[in-house]
């Protein structure tokens, strides 16, 4: 679903509350060359960011708002719409090998 660039964060943050360990969110532009990966690893989430950076964080819970602010900024300088898609375990797993990083098992 394409969602405005003013709301991301909070629609992110709704469904970051929801999901379950092994899961996780996926951010990209609509040109779809860029992407911010949120996956729940347990007691954390592990953030990847692939485009003008690449970087993998793993974050804990209180700080993940800021840190998606600063990324959402970052990736999606010019964007005013933003595609946010659940992903399952396996649609993780699927994904991440085109991405080049790792989802562990839960």
């Amino acid at each position: 679903m394409q969602v405005d660039k003013g709301r991301v964060l909070h629609e992110i943050m709704q469904r970051l509350k929801k999901i379950k360990n092994g899961e996780g969110v996926l951010l990209q532009p609509y040109k779809k060359d860029r992407s911010i990966w949120v996956v729940m690893q347990k007691n954390c989430y592990c953030v990847h960011e692939r485009g003008f950076s690449h970087n993998d964080v793993v974050v804990e819970e209180k700080k993940i708002k800021k840190l998606l602010k600063v990324m959402c900024r970052r990736e999606f300088p010019r964007s005013k719409k933003i595609w946010l898609t659940m992903l399952t375990h396996d649609a993780l797993l699927c994904c991440a090998k085109d991405h080049h990083f790792e989802v562990h098992s839960a």
